[in-house]
């Protein structure tokens, strides 16, 4: 009887554990997701962008207004952007990969403790 209970309360423990790393893993995904195509952005941008004259007056969106900006400056920030995306990037690769081994190493403990169980 105390066996029992105790593997009750173990398996909905590592039940909750294992939902809240299928929500941070899905967390993660989605702003893999986000960076992923903020890189994309900035990098078609500043392509588009380096293909103008270096003479051309560029405008930059502040809110509601357009602010002067020299183009080589626009297209260095955006350069920086998509670099900065493309680490973040990388960085939640490796969360991502933890988390997907987290998530695998809870399924087996659900398993083991349910053949327990059975037993």
């Amino acid at each position: 009887m105390s066996s029992d209970l105790s593997l009750k309360k173990a398996f909905i423990e590592t039940q909750d554990k294992h939902q809240v790393t299928v929500r941070q893993l899905a967390n993660v995904k989605g702003q893999i997701n986000a960076k992923e195509r903020d890189r994309k952005i900035g990098e078609l941008a500043a392509k588009e962008l380096s293909q103008y004259p270096q003479g051309t007056v560029a405008y930059k969106s502040v809110g509601k207004m357009f602010l002067q900006q020299d183009l080589a400056k626009m297209t260095q920030a955006l350069q920086q952007r998509s670099e900065d995306a493309g680490k973040e990037v990388k960085s939640l690769a490796r969360a991502q990969e933890k988390l997907e081994r987290d998530v695998k190493d809870l399924e087996r403990g659900l398993t083991e403790l349910l053949q327990r169980r059975m037993m």
